[in-house]
């Protein structure tokens, strides 16, 4: 059900941006590097300290980053649509006082956001935008115990977003931007996650 949600709520997007006249359309696909740091619920933390482990707080993160930008390039505003997918490298869940790993964690989302791109840079040949965003995507928390089992846990997770776009030409930009994801399921071990890092896009 949260699925057919979010691809509903995409294509309404898309249709929304389509229908506006005279914008100019710009499709984008790059790759994104960063951070990935996690915020715990009260209910992990109370696992942590009756099993007397340590969750991994941060995790080396990579992904995709797809969408389009509409607007005018000169105008000082453009709105536009973008699907982020990101994925992180398993990090340790330690033991206590000891250097023993209890179980492997990562961590991985997916979400669509409308993003408001403001011209910040005046009049200079190539733009430089500040980037505000919302959406919704949904995400999951997966650990590997040593010895034992493996368990996933899926949320549907609102999504802010806040960057700079700094184009190097008219087909290269540069992003840096810091978004969190609000997991919204009571049995997810994260109240918040939270991605910092750059994506390289080129813009067709």
């Amino acid at each position: 059900m949260k699925t057919k949600i979010v691809l509903t709520s995409i294509t309404a997007l898309l249709i929304s941006v389509a229908g506006a006249n005279a914008l100019e359309y710009r499709p984008f696909v790059g790759a994104s590097m960063g951070i990935q740091g996690a915020i715990y619920s009260s209910d992990a933390k109370d696992i942590e300290r009756a099993a007397n482990i340590d969750f991994p707080k941060d995790f080396f993160a990579f992904g995709v980053v797809t969408g389009v930008r509409a607007g005018g390039y000169e105008d000082v505003y453009n709105g536009g649509i973008t699907l982020t997918a990101t994925k992180t490298t398993y990090s340790k869940v330690q033991q206590k006082y000891v250097d023993t790993r209890a179980a492997s964690a990562d961590l991985f989302d997916i979400s669509v956001s409308y993003d408001n791109y403001i011209r910040v840079s005046g009049n200079k040949a190539n733009r430089i935008d500040f980037v505000l965003g919302a959406g919704m995507g949904a995400a999951a928390y997966h650990m590997d115990v040593v010895g034992g089992g493996s368990n996933t846990v899926w949320s549907f997770a609102p999504e802010l977003k806040i960057g700079m776009d700094f184009e190097l030409t008219k087909s290269v930009t540069l992003s840096a931007t810091f978004r969190t994801m609000f997991p919204t399921n009571e049995n997810h071990e994260l109240n918040a996650s939270y991605f910092a890092g750059g994506s390289v896009k080129y813009l067709f």
